[in-house]
């Protein structure tokens, strides 16, 4: 497979899709919180999506039902600084704040729980909930075509965006992939651990190869925890990120929904 040398991102700066500018996010500070299946992280950002403290990550309690995950959130709150809003990045399908799938959390006990609700009776501020991938996109995207957004994790997350928009979750994870198993099936943490960064690389790479003349897309960009891991030659137009740049995303988010 040809691939060409990866292109990093800067780290940690907000970027604007075309056309915007820095003037027009509003002037608040606003908490990003990315819960994981194996972690959850948390950070304040000022208005240009400069990290205002070092990025907090906790172990996701277990079981991950939505108390002690809870919980474990208004914990971290308490030594977070001053923040005016909150974005949240959840590890499966939210609508309007309401979860309706969490396959890396408790996956029976999330259905139909409101967790925007829940944050907002606990920080007091308005909040805003999305799928994590989709979070992570939004602060790594160049806003300019087809954009898709890959984080190698617990799991695997997807994104899609177009043109700076997104189109919410997308959840290509759980697609079929190869030998009746899905992406995720494929280049999760646990087949990470169990086939060592050679044999799970190329398996990475043979996703790539698959996804590229599906979507079609004009960059893809990869992150997550496992994306360091990595060791294949990945193609020009695949940009490496890493978390603090993806939880920028919890600013842009405020402006395209």
């Amino acid at each position: 497979m040809a691939r060409g040398r990866a292109i990093r991102h800067e780290h940690a700066l907000l970027r604007f899709p075309l056309g915007q500018e820095h003037r027009e996010t509003p002037s608040k500070f606003t908490l990003s919180i990315d819960i994981g299946g194996t972690g959850i992280k948390m950070l304040v950002l000022d208005p240009n999506g400069k990290p205002v403290n070092e990025r907090l990550r906790w172990l996701t309690p277990q079981p991950a039902s939505p108390r002690p995950v809870l919980d474990v959130i208004i914990q971290m709150l308490a030594t977070m600084p001053r923040f005016d809003r909150v974005s949240v990045g959840f590890p499966g399908v939210v609508s309007h704040g309401v979860v309706h799938t969490a396959p890396n959390l408790d996956k029976d006990s999330w259905p139909g729980f409101e967790v925007g609700q829940e944050l907002e009776r606990a920080t007091r501020v308005p909040v805003r909930v999305i799928n994590d991938a989709d979070l992570q996109g939004y602060g790594v995207i160049e806003g300019r075509g087809v954009e898709l957004v890959l984080t190698l994790g617990t799991g695997l997350g997807a994104a899609l965006f177009v043109n700076g928009h997104l189109v919410p979750n997308l959840e290509l994870g759980h697609h079929p992939f190869k030998k009746g198993k899905t992406y995720e099936e494929r280049v999760c943490d646990a087949e990470f651990r169990r086939l060592g960064k050679k044999e799970w690389s190329e398996r990475v790479g043979e996703m790539l190869d698959q996804l590229a003349p599906i979507f079609n897309y004009d960059v893809l960009h990869l992150g997550g925890g496992n994306a360091e891991h990595v060791k294949v030659a990945l193609p020009p137009n695949v940009h490496l990120f890493d978390n603090v740049d993806g939880m920028t995303g919890g600013i842009r988010l405020w402006d395209d929904l």
